[in-house]
């Protein structure tokens, strides 16, 4: 079934890789980001089938009037999102501004979203070892799946440690990530560390959960200091 997908951050990095990916699926994709270069644009346009649209909308995500703007001009070119997902930096000096850019699309972007529709968004761990999300990520997170809750609107976190490989290699973070959303899962856990962490958390008695967070310690401190 094809959708339309909404991306942000999509002229570089996880952003582009998804773009990439679900071009080439088929769907119809409206892309934001503060700039677009030409390779970029014409590097995805070349993946894209005659009847598909491919559409560019520059604007900075933190200005909500300007974003809000190209929000309408991106529903007016190929109609409501079915899935939209806020793709972005998650280097530390950026995280604050990622923050609210990520809340100014989500408010934005929910309204438009069609019924059964899916939102996801990107989350930095600000501790891969105790698996500890941005918190304003989870707030926003939690918000957004009570209130639309009723539209049965999905709202996945996707989180990743500032040491993730997802730096490194963002066309595998794309595939997992598409694979991810694709079962609607809520939480997307980039890196291997982090997810056998979270999944510890939740399914192990305390005692049990710190004495492996230990182990794990005094591994990386001995591999650190050799």
């Amino acid at each position: 079934m094809l959708r339309r997908v909404f991306i942000t951050g999509a002229n570089s990095g996880i952003g582009f890789e998804l773009a990439k990916q679900y071009i080439s699926r088929g769907d119809d994709v409206a892309l934001f980001d503060l700039h677009f270069n030409e390779q970029t644009k014409q590097s995805l346009s070349e993946l894209a089938d005659d009847y598909q649209y491919i559409e560019f909308f520059a604007t900075h995500i933190c200005d909500n009037e300007a974003l809000q703007t190209q929000v309408n001009n991106a529903i007016a070119a190929i109609g409501n999102p079915d899935l939209a997902i806020f793709s972005c930096n998650i280097n530390e000096q950026l995280s604050k501004e990622n923050s609210i850019a990520c809340q100014h699309f989500a408010t934005l972007i929910t309204p438009h979203l069609s019924m059964n529709g899916h939102l996801a968004i990107t989350s930095p761990l600000i501790d891969a070892t105790k698996f500890t999300p941005e918190p304003n990520a989870l707030i926003l997170a939690k918000k957004l799946r009570k209130k639309f809750k009723p539209n049965n609107i999905k709202i996945s976190l996707i989180c990743s440690s500032k040491t993730s490989k997802a730096i490194t290699n963002p066309a595998n973070t794309a595939k997992h990530i598409l694979r991810s959303l694709d079962k609607q899962k809520l939480m997307v856990i980039l890196n291997l560390q982090s997810k056998l962490t979270y999944i510890m958390s939740r399914y192990l008695p305390n005692w049990i959960m710190g004495s492996v967070m230990d182990r794990l310690i005094k591994q990386q401190l001995i591999r650190t200091t050799r």
